[in-house]
């Protein structure tokens, strides 16, 4: 969101590409008071995000989710639809998991969330299952190439493959930063 309104601010100045990051690539059991007591955490990105809304700790029926991968390859799929499409998704997961508290590794839960955004459930769940394997590829690949290059946790923000901003901050921390790296790149050239 952050990112959105730094776009808006800086018209064509800025592109941003979103990558691929695993917090958790496999797939593991999670115990249910320590994910709860981990979403406590949560408090402090909330408070840097006024757009966003949090559910924490951690509350009702559902278990925490198993692992990131079905949810980025599930994001793969919604950009298939397009970016307009992609962002709504995009955010409807964020707020499936961070609000609802919905495990975004159920398939079920996925494919709702396609719906939820007016993409055809049927049509997206055979888009996946027919390119679960690439996309699967792609996000590996992308998650790797992170590691490469020191990112270790999201969000994560890279300025003109240079500058590493690592962590939530805020939308004047983003600015600061591209007029630093715009002074820096103006003395190079």
């Amino acid at each position: 969101m952050r990112l959105d309104e730094l776009v808006q601010q800086e018209g064509d100045k800025i592109t941003i590409q979103w990558k691929s990051f695993l917090l958790r690539p496999q797939s593991e059991l999670r115990d249910m008071a320590e994910f709860t007591e981990y979403t406590k955490s949560w408090e402090r990105p909330a408070s840097l995000e006024p757009l966003a809304q949090f559910s924490t700790p951690w509350s009702g029926e559902n278990p925490p989710p198993s692992h990131s991968l079905p949810a980025a390859v599930a994001g793969k799929t919604a950009a298939t639809f397009g970016e307009l499409a992609w962002r709504r998704y995009h955010y409807q997961m964020l707020r499936a998991y961070f609000t609802k508290n919905l495990d975004i590794s159920d398939s079920d839960v996925l494919l709702d969330l396609a719906r939820e955004v007016d993409i055809d459930r049927h049509i997206f769940e055979e888009t996946l299952k027919a390119n679960r394997e690439i996309f699967e590829s792609q996000i590996f690949a992308e998650h790797n190439e992170a590691l490469s290059n020191g990112i270790n946790g999201v969000p994560a923000a890279v300025i003109g493959n240079k500058y590493l901003i690592s962590g939530a901050v805020g939308i004047d921390h983003y600015k600061k930063a591209l007029a630093h790296y715009r002074d820096i790149d103006s003395c190079e050239n």
